[in-house]
């Protein structure tokens, strides 16, 4: 959900359209609230529901993977599979299948843009996602949770395709920080993922 003034709803600039007005005026994004706000109208969007949110984040993939639908469905489907059951190497395989075609040009080489990738593809799979909880020893990069499991995840970003390395000082991260403390009711998985700039990918499972 997102907060807007009204002007951004109608879009009166023809040569610079707001992202916002274009899935309001396309009806991906409805009105869930109005309120004034110093006298005046702002109003919350959102996705209407979780079917039409999953289908624009399936096309939305589609397009910066360079996949249809089925194909996008299909690896997600193998992502899902392998956070249940703890499988590294197929988590691995399945990500860089889904990555591997996103044209270099929209690459900026960051680990925020993986990160910011991976959320989005956690949130279609159907986990609930939150990202950078702070706990009382620092910041933990994404929680998923589904159902009655809880995975605790750090992500690395290595430009020297050092994916082991990074593989261990994400865990490290997880266990000296402590970030499962929290959730430790619920006997929450822990995983590490290292992205690198040649697009390999490496994960490490760990059980608490």
């Amino acid at each position: 959900a997102h907060q807007v003034e009204s002007r951004v709803l109608i879009g009166a600039d023809d040569k610079k359209v707001n992202i916002k007005t274009l899935l309001f005026q396309t009806g991906y994004l409805t009105v869930k609230k109005e309120e004034i706000v110093d006298d005046k109208s702002r109003y919350t969007i959102d996705f209407p529901n979780y079917e039409v949110r999953s289908a624009f984040l399936e096309d939305l993939i589609g397009v910066y993977a360079n996949k249809d639908l089925e194909e996008v469905q299909e690896i997600n489907k193998e992502i899902g599979k392998a956070l249940k059951e703890g499988e590294a190497k197929k988590l691995q395989e399945s990500l860089v299948e889904l990555y591997a075609n996103i044209p270099y040009d929209l690459h900026i080489g960051k680990e925020k843009y993986y990160h910011s990738l991976f959320l989005v593809t956690m949130t279609l799979i159907g986990y609930e996602v939150e990202g950078e909880v702070h706990t009382d020893k620092g910041r933990i990069d994404v929680v998923l949770k589904k159902e009655n499991s809880i995975v605790i995840v750090e992500t690395k970003y290595s430009k020297d395709n050092k994916l082991e390395e990074m593989l261990k000082e994400a865990m490290e991260q997880i266990r000296e920080n402590k970030y499962y403390e929290k959730y430790i009711s619920s006997n929450p998985t822990l995983l590490a993922i290292a992205f690198s700039e040649n697009k390999d990918i490496g994960c490490r499972f760990e059980n608490t």
